[in-house]
């Protein structure tokens, strides 16, 4: 069954909780994510939107 989209205050509940995270971690977002990060509590970026952001800042390939 799918799930209906996140309202505003879902979304900032769960940049929230994700910010609250990296704090625990002793981290913080980078500047140039926190932009990101309000456009997708703004409902103009998605989940997925993001991590095709963020993954290739961090991830890198396994070339074989």
């Amino acid at each position: 069954m799918p799930t209906s989209p996140l309202n505003q205050s879902e979304r900032e509940r769960n940049v929230a909780n994700m910010l609250a995270t990296l704090r625990i971690e002793k981290l913080e977002p980078s500047d140039s994510l926190k932009p990101a990060l309000q456009a997708y509590v703004d409902g103009q970026k998605t989940t997925v939107d993001l991590l095709n952001e963020v993954k290739p800042k961090y991830v890198a390939l396994q070339l074989g």
